[in-house]
């Protein structure tokens, strides 16, 4: 809780009173006098002081720690602030049949990322690049182009992204750092409850969201549903194919997102699980909307917005039903709308196990 406290220019004003009339029998104490500068002086570091108390405060809780308060709450329950995660992908160069690529080359991105390959190649094969700077910045869109900061014998200048790049991610914010902090307070630690598996996949780097069925589907086998960052071009969806860790050989191993998550996953699970790691599987909605056609772009803009909202709150791979209640009065949020009828979908919508809504095509008929 806050420490409540008055403004500088409150507490000014209350110690110009206190002396005005307790020590000079109401006479003002003139704007350029020894007592008027004294006052401003000890008022400004009243007010400095109440602010720290102020911060205190704050600090005293997890749910309203931050920085390196916050951090300290966290290792309490075993946590660390995600830090800052390397882009990582694949390129396959091209040239003269035969020549190699040494390892630590650099290539570089139309938007000057700079990224180097990971281990010795040869034209025509497949080898991991990675960024050189953490975070969000490293990751690329599909058919960028990559060149090579210096030439190499036999090699093309350029290569081309064929699959996109969206690993990077940024150090974890306060606010994230603080709900998986809560949650980790809120959970009696067995490990092996539910909600712990979820709090190790929002722990891996670039992780936004996961959920985790209420049993696992046969034996020892515990699927993690995962998405990245919403913002990103493919609205989170990891890129890859489903499966487990490289180092587990009783299930089909991942790739991509995937892999990379369930090799993190790996290292802390309960001995005896398979743990499988899937993206889930986009669905798209399409809309109808009579009555709206007369909008603005603008307003229209906001009504797809709105619906993508009630779809990202409520949809979940566990298995969705969203009533058309819950979408209509969304879309009557939105500043401009009038009167108007959802003639598509006609029911609710449900999606089974697996499935995730997104807002496909919206007509304003």
């Amino acid at each position: 809780m806050a420490f409540i406290h008055d403004d500088y220019k409150t507490i000014l004003s209350n110690n110009l009173n206190e002396v005005t009339y307790n020590l000079l029998g109401g006479q003002v104490p003139l704007a350029n006098s020894n007592i008027r500068v004294m006052i401003t002086a000890l008022s400004k570091v009243q007010y400095l002081q109440y602010n720290f108390l102020d911060y205190v405060s704050l600090q005293c809780c997890p749910s309203t720690a931050s920085n390196e308060y916050l951090d300290y709450w966290a290792s309490l329950k075993g946590l660390t602030r995600k830090a800052a995660g390397k882009a990582s992908g694949v390129v396959s160069f091209t040239g003269t049949a035969g020549s190699s690529i040494p390892a630590g080359t650099v290539l570089v991105a139309e938007d000057g990322e700079t990224y180097t390959t990971d281990t010795l190649s040869i034209v025509g094969e497949n080898v991991g690049i990675t960024a050189v700077n953490s975070g969000s910045e490293g990751n690329q869109e599909a058919n960028t182009t990559l060149t090579l900061q210096s030439a190499v014998a036999g090699i093309d200048n350029t290569v081309i992204l064929s699959n996109a790049i969206t690993t990077g991610s940024d150090i974890e914010t306060d606010e994230s750092l603080r709900t998986r902090t809560l949650a980790a307070f809120a959970t009696q630690t067995t490990g092996d409850t539910r909600q712990e598996h979820i709090n190790w996949a929002l722990a891996v780097p670039g992780v936004t969201q996961a959920w985790v069925p209420y049993s696992p589907i046969a034996g020892t086998e515990c699927v993690f549903y995962v998405m990245l960052d919403r913002t990103n071009e493919y609205l989170g969806y990891p890129q890859g194919t489903d499966g487990s860790a490289s180092q587990e050989t009783r299930y089909t191993t991942a790739s991509g997102d995937q892999l990379t998550i369930a090799n993190a996953l790996y290292k802390n699970k309960p001995y005896t699980e398979i743990q499988i790691v899937c993206s889930p599987k986009r669905t798209d909605i399409d809309f109808t909307i009579s009555g709206l056609s007369a909008a603005t772009a603008t307003v229209q803009a906001s009504i797809k917005t709105a619906i993508q909202n009630v779809l990202h709150d409520q949809g979940t791979p566990l298995g969705t039903n969203i009533t058309l209640a819950s979408i209509e009065s969304a879309i009557e949020g939105v500043t401009g709308t009038t009167s108007f009828t959802l003639t598509a979908p006609t029911a609710n919508i449900v999606l089974t196990t697996g499935e995730l809504p997104e807002v496909g095509n919206v007509t304003f008929a």
